[in-house]
């Protein structure tokens, strides 16, 4: 089991856009990506993930129109799309419970992966180093979790729990969390 580490904002409460496509577009949009991530020299697709009906892209680096062309210019493909750009994340693809039914929406991970995902025990330690109780899923504000972190006491108490390599890599984590007056940081 493992607990992720999350930048959430107002906007993760509300129901995310999806949008149906087929087979044809999928194959289409997995082509285009490692053309794309080749060319700008970034993965923006996992090499594992190529094949799979269950993955997440990076679409921030890639124009629009040039990813709205691959679903045929669909309107609730655009949506995702704009939305995912807007709020700096990837995308989603998976299948629904329909046969043959795909689907894509806004995924809850950063355009950057810069998500923390610890195994539990390493968890629990780090939100201990925190002062915060170990609990498998919680939020605190973004601004609270700032200042646990620049405080002394704190990454100290982090050392002693064996986490304090975690700390630097949570606040990359944060730091992207400026761009929305509604981030928390949240883990489950």
């Amino acid at each position: 089991m493992s607990i992720t580490f999350r930048i959430a904002t107002a906007a993760d409460d509300q129901p995310r856009p999806t949008a149906a496509i087929n087979a044809r577009q999928l194959a289409a949009f997995r082509t285009l990506l490692r053309e794309q991530g080749e060319r700008l020299g970034t993965a923006l697709l996992d090499p594992d993930d190529f094949l799979s009906y269950r993955f997440e892209a990076r679409v921030c680096p890639l124009a629009l129109a040039a990813v709205a062309r691959v679903f045929d210019f669909q309107t609730d493909v655009i949506a995702v799309l704009e939305e995912a750009q807007f709020r700096c994340r990837r995308v989603s693809i998976y299948r629904r419970d329909e046969p043959g039914s795909i689907a894509m929406a806004v995924a809850f991970t950063s355009d950057l992966g810069l998500e923390l995902n610890l195994a539990n025990g390493n968890a629990y330690a780090l939100l201990e180093g925190l002062g915060l109780r170990p609990d498998s899923v919680g939020e605190i504000p973004i601004d609270t979790a700032r200042a646990r972190i620049a405080n002394p006491a704190v990454r100290r108490q982090a050392a002693e729990h064996g986490v304090s390599h975690y700390l630097d890599r949570l606040d990359r984590l944060l730091a992207t969390a400026d761009t929305d007056d509604t981030s928390r940081l949240e883990w489950a």
